[in-house]
């Protein structure tokens, strides 16, 4: 190519990706972080909702995962709409809509009213994720895609370590504008989402080409390595076409394994509060210090073991060992539930391993999705697959109702996290997926 551009091709393309990683991927983490607080932040606000508004524990494991039917229903649509408006101004719309729902719920009254508010969250939000995916998929070949991706859901830890304490104090501050506890972290957790949504729609590019922060060599070398990208997965696969998506079976395998990770992470995320202050009755601001742990882990040890994972190869293989890391971790801290230090110690190791496993997990599907199948595909995997953050929470309420014990719940958890580790295993023997991570493997360690 002109301008010495084949020549310095690789120089260009680090560059490139260096700016892109650090520009794009903590400040839509930064989103997420808020996007996750407020999808969570219920497990806190029980702690005083419940007996405020007569909610019993299974209607409110009812109320917590009926968020993810609004969001199945909407996820898709919302999708295909983001393709066709662009990231900036639909991710702006989506922020706005949740940011407003989620301070709202403050001011329910009852077990149905709670319900209607979680599920109109799940339509507000639905497609934010997904459509983060996708837009990542226009900016970073393969080989850096768990990399921006650890960077990116490094926000689901950190943001349960900050909302964690953050609840606990918000709690405390029980009467302030003549407001419950719970009713100011609903209030004062959603605002944040629509003061950024005006930063969004005036800062995020939507694509490489809008980037003033990238010269023209380095534009040019995304577009054409993707282009390229996007060749050979079409050559290998063809071009899934938008009605094939919905019943191709390795979609349907990788829900399978996505469910997996998603029961545990919200099962945890929506109950551990509850599990926690049961270990030693502890008060709500001290709970929000101990749950805050296990989070503040999984956030230190995400980046390294995305690193390790990436340089060993076979993606799914990784899956695998991290989510049966997981499995035994959440066993170990059942057996030790009479010894809260032990306990909590394996939490630690048992969310750190579940997180982990998330930027791995989906750096999959772009190996076999393109174009608008990609857009669809994604927005379907996530809606599906999230269905159990409505089967996570209500299942361990109803245990909780059933046993008078939370923590029995983690053996469930466990026992879903092993579904999905034999899941990943026997995906790590398909060449669709393992062959392909290993060449990328192979990329990142030449780099």
């Amino acid at each position: 190519m002109v301008n010495g551009y084949e020549d310095t091709a690789a120089d260009i393309g680090a560059t490139a990706m260096k700016k892109a990683i650090w520009r794009l991927g903590p400040f839509l983490g930064l989103l997420y972080l808020v996007a996750y607080i407020d999808r969570n932040n219920a497990g806190f606000a029980k702690l005083e909702m419940t007996q405020a508004l007569q909610i019993t524990e299974a209607a409110f494991g009812f109320a917590a995962g009926i968020f993810f039917i609004g969001y199945l229903l909407f996820e898709v649509p919302s999708n295909l709409l983001l393709e066709k408006f662009g990231a900036r101004k639909w991710i702006a719309r989506i922020m706005i809509s949740w940011g407003l729902v989620a301070a709202l719920t403050a001011f329910v009254q009852d077990s149905t009213q709670f319900a209607i508010a979680r599920f109109i969250l799940g339509i507000a939000e639905a497609g934010f994720f997904p459509g983060v995916l996708l837009y990542l998929t226009l900016w970073f070949p393969r080989q850096y895609r768990t990399q921006v991706l650890a960077v990116f859901v490094l926000s689901n830890p950190v943001a349960n370590a900050v909302a964690a304490p953050l609840s606990g104090w918000m709690l405390e501050l029980h009467g302030m504008w003549g407001l419950d506890g719970w009713q100011l972290v609903f209030l004062l957790q959603g605002l944040p989402a629509v003061l950024l949504a005006f930063v969004v729609w005036f800062w995020l590019p939507d694509r490489p080409q809008d980037a003033r922060w990238l010269n023209s060599a380095e534009q040019r070398w995304i577009t054409d390595t993707l282009a390229a990208e996007t060749a050979q997965t079409e050559q290998r696969h063809g071009r899934m076409r938008l009605r094939e998506v919905f019943s191709n079976g390795r979609l349907w395998t990788l829900i399978v394994l996505f469910f997996g990770v998603v029961f545990g992470a919200y099962g945890l995320g929506m109950w551990l509060p509850t599990i926690v202050q049961a270990m030693g009755d502890f008060s709500n601001s001290t709970t929000g210090w101990l749950v805050a742990l296990p989070n503040l882990c999984a956030a230190l040890v995400m980046l390294p073991w995305e690193r390790a994972a990436r340089r060993q190869g076979n993606i799914p293989l990784q899956i695998g060992i991290t989510l049966t890391v997981t499995a035994l971790s959440l066993i170990a801290a059942v057996a030790a539930q009479a010894t809260p230090v032990l306990a909590l110690a394996a939490l630690c190791v048992g969310m750190s391993a579940l997180f982990s496993t998330t930027p791995l997990f989906w750096s999959l599907p772009p190996m076999i999705l393109t174009g608008t199948a990609a857009a669809a595909g994604l927005a379907f995997i996530n809606s599906v697959g999230n269905l159990a953050g409505f089967a996570g929470p209500y299942a361990i309420g109803w245990i909780s109702q059933t046993t008078g014990s939370a923590v029995w719940g983690l053996l469930l958890v466990a026992g879903l996290t092993v579904l999905g580790a034999v899941v990943a295993f026997i995906l790590s023997r398909k060449s669709d997926f393992a062959a392909a991570a290993d060449v990328e493997a192979a990329v990142a360690e030449v780099r």
